[in-house]
């Protein structure tokens, strides 16, 4: 999540860029620590699923999303039914140590998630956004995030 895909967003269309996933693992979020490790965590991989709410929303991968994609699974109740049995089959498991009945929920680009002080961060992204507008503007590539290297070669 860095301003250059904002920009993108922008230059596409939209009045607006959703970031919400980026800010949870800034000191200020009331994400736990299981969360925030899963949400930092290089390897982690989303998916699209019911079993957690009934509902369909992103998650990182974990033993909630292995049950809504086992061909055996029965039907998932619809929300609230299944949230409330989520939400007490999570607590049951954090009782006992393990986070693999978390939602946790996120957006599609976790991987490029970066830990800092939510007000660095808004201003990092405004930066890096008005730094990929800019470039936008003269022709030069856009991105002056963390994939700018990248992106400039």
């Amino acid at each position: 999540m860095d301003g250059a895909s904002i920009a993108a967003v922008l230059a596409l269309g939209a009045q607006a860029a959703q970031r919400g996933t980026a800010f949870l693992i800034t000191p200020e979020s009331a994400a736990d620590a299981a969360d925030r490790a899963a949400l930092l965590y290089p390897r982690s991989r989303t998916a699209l699923t019911r079993a957690i709410s009934g509902r369909l929303a992103r998650s990182i991968e974990n033993a909630f999303t292995d049950i809504g994609r086992d061909p055996d699974c029965p039907p998932i109740p619809g929300y609230p039914i299944a949230f409330g049995a989520a939400r007490a089959l999570n607590a049951a498991a954090k009782a006992h140590g393990s986070s693999d009945f978390a939602a946790q929920w996120t957006g599609e680009a976790v991987r490029l998630s970066r830990a800092m002080p939510a007000a660095e961060l808004v201003a990092t992204l405004m930066q890096e956004t008005v730094d990929a507008i800019n470039s936008l503007r003269t022709g030069r590539a856009i991105g002056s995030g963390p994939d700018a290297a990248r992106l400039n070669a």
